[in-house]
């Protein structure tokens, strides 16, 4: 079954409940929600999980969801797999008056529960540990109005080691026998060593075979702890000389805002029928294709500086043209994100990625006339 918040939902995915008479739920539905111990369910937002810990609490999906959403429990839980990796949990008041000569940097600081890069600051030195400490402060003041607590605590924050690396997001599920299933591997391209944003992530047929066996390797040794089964998931990482050593893992869901569609222009591969379906994608052919190109998604987001109140129009036949191939240009239309807009694109040149990284998104916007701004 599908448990949907209405406010971002792929095309793709409401044509896949519908040709293939998947039971819908939204995440306010007050119908009563049937699952059995290994029943397939996904969200396409973790905004549902709250519907889910309403009516069946002690489902083992709802207790894993709980668990991996809080990234202190999940840290603690892999512990003995990623040994002397530095993580502690504080309250906000706590980080405000934390002692930086006691921080052992680099680090990233960041809230408990949290969603996209909300609130995601990366501090390389102590020099940094204030305005750092500040920018997270105003980013939770600003998100208090925009997203509930089951998606991000504006009260726990968690300090971490910084994890050096490639970083990639992989869409997976475990199936019936608890084996990971990975449905798509997407590289995350970063504009400077600051850089949190969600902007590019991108996939090819060479990107599959970067990290694809340790993945695997790794996943399984997750679920060791975890003894899931029917368990979709979208799970970030990094790949560095001592393996693999993931991010964060995000419960009953793939990549957010539908992104996970790049992997139905890549591969043919429909995330959400191959998990309804037991689908298990034939990489080794895939990867053996002729196509060399990059496929990705760019995530158009309202520059934090701007108000998303002042905003009149959105140039979006203006920005489609900063793209040489575009294969969807997806308008999100949310109150409660800044992302305006998902460019699913291709491309066979790195240099149009490293542009479309530092794309400056302004230009794009048609502010409202002052006098109408200020009433």
């Amino acid at each position: 079954m599908l448990i949907i918040d209405e406010q971002t939902v792929s095309p793709i995915l409401v044509q896949t409940a519908l040709t293939h008479h998947l039971p819908i739920y939204y995440k306010d539905d007050e119908r009563a929600l049937d699952m059995k111990e290994h029943s397939k369910l996904l969200t396409n937002s973790e905004s549902c999980l709250q519907m889910l810990q309403h009516h069946h609490p002690e489902h083992i999906h709802t207790k894993v969801s709980q668990m991996v959403k809080n990234k202190a429990r999940f840290r603690e839980m892999i512990a003995d797999l990623d040994e002397g990796y530095y993580f502690k949990l504080v309250t906000l008041d706590e980080l405000m008056s934390s002692n930086k000569e006691d921080i052992p940097f680099p680090v990233v600081i960041k809230p408990n529960k949290g969603y996209s890069s909300v609130g995601v600051y990366i501090v390389k030195e102590k020099e940094e540990w204030d305005q750092a400490v500040q920018g997270l402060y105003s980013d939770l003041l600003l998100s208090r109005s925009m997203y509930s607590d089951d998606v991000l605590d504006s009260e726990q924050i968690i300090i971490e080691g910084y994890i050096e690396g490639q970083e990639y997001a992989l869409d997976c599920y475990y199936d019936e026998a608890g084996e990971p299933v990975i449905l798509n591997i997407l590289k995350r391209r970063f504009a400077h060593d600051q850089d949190t944003s969600d902007r590019i992530y991108f996939t090819s047929s060479r990107i599959l075979e970067e990290v694809r066996e340790q993945a695997l390797d790794y996943l399984r040794l997750l679920n060791d702890r975890l003894q899931l089964r029917n368990y979709p998931f979208h799970i970030e990482m990094r790949k560095n000389e001592g393996g693999i050593v993931p991010i964060e893992m995000n419960p009953l869901r793939f990549a957010g805002a539908g992104t996970t569609d790049v992997s139905h222009y890549a591969y043919d591969i429909n995330s959400a029928l191959a998990y309804f379906k037991g689908v298990k994608p034939d990489w080794e052919t895939i990867v053996k294709r002729a196509d060399e190109a990059y496929y990705g998604f760019f995530c158009a987001e309202v520059p934090g500086h701007i108000s998303m109140n002042l905003i009149q129009s959105i140039q979006h036949d203006e920005l489609k043209k900063e793209f040489s191939h575009i294969l969807e240009y997806r308008i999100i239309q949310s109150a409660s994100d800044r992302t305006f807009a998902v460019v699913f694109f291709k491309t066979n040149q790195l240099n149009e990625l490293n542009r479309l990284l530092t794309l400056d998104l302004e230009p794009f916007l048609t502010m409202k006339p002052a006098k109408e701004a200020v009433r």
